[in-house]
């Protein structure tokens, strides 16, 4: 199934927005320092520069964050401005081709769909947070996109933190399966700094089974895999060491 991304960016930050407004100063659970306020800021700044990076592609970078002005976080401005950045961005991502090249920071995708992809993504788990944060009906977010969200996560954000950290491995395997719609994945820890990813059924070490949405908060540090429904079958070891094999972005 296609993903429509700036559509799903669109609805997400109106409900980061919403959020903001019900209850700002609200908590964000896994953190020690983000409140919904601080989390909402995030997102605004990120569609703000994402909108003038595919405007000045393809040599616009993220740089633009350094002639980024934003309001305080208790400034009655924020929402509006996070919805300004918003539709900028959308009709960016709408009006121009994702094939296009764009300056990212994944050098395996150097196009504006990387950014439609990325954007919509991460503005789903602040979503998350936001409505957590705040206290307020949380949004279920759909199967086949939550899938999304783990195939980004396994391919690009496994592979960066393994790269960056020369996070260890000497072989350690992992299967990861939704039950609610397709998704599986193999991943290998072959050698420090290293993954090897495959989108195939295969016995791992240890094996994540659940939901796609509470495989995606699970795999994202929001929940632990109890609350996220998250089955843990074989080495649960390699449970626990996940943060060494993963470091946390």
């Amino acid at each position: 199934m296609s993903l429509d991304y700036p559509s799903i960016v669109q609805a997400d930050s109106d409900r980061v927005v919403a959020a903001l407004a019900a209850n700002r100063d609200g908590v964000i659970p896994w953190s020690d320092a983000w409140t919904v306020k601080d989390c909402a800021r995030h997102v605004g700044g990120l569609h703000h520069v994402i909108a003038q990076i595919v405007a000045g592609r393809p040599t616009a970078s993220f740089g633009v964050f350094k002639t980024l002005v934003q309001p305080d976080v208790d400034d009655p401005a924020l929402g509006p401005w996070i919805a300004e950045g918003t539709a900028a961005m959308v009709e960016q991502l709408r009006s121009v081709p994702a094939d296009e090249t764009a300056w990212s920071w994944w050098a395996d995708d150097q196009t504006v769909g990387f950014w439609a992809r990325r954007v919509a993504l991460e503005t789903v788990v602040h979503r998350w947070d936001v409505e957590r944060g705040a206290g307020v009906a949380i949004v279920p977010t759909d199967p086949a996109l939550a899938a999304d969200t783990i195939d980004e996560y396994l391919d690009v954000f496994v592979g960066l933190q393994r790269v960056l950290n020369t996070a260890p491995g000497a072989g350690e395997t992992a299967h990861v399966h939704c039950t609610d719609t397709d998704g599986e994945w193999f991943i290998e820890f072959a050698a420090p700094g290293e993954r090897v990813v495959r989108r195939e059924h295969a016995k791992g070490d240890v094996a994540f089974r659940g939901p796609a949405e509470g495989l995606m908060l699970y795999l994202w540090g929001r929940l632990p895999a109890d609350e996220a429904g998250v089955d843990i079958v074989g080495d649960a070891s390699l449970a626990y060491r996940w943060n060494e094999l993963v470091p946390a972005i």
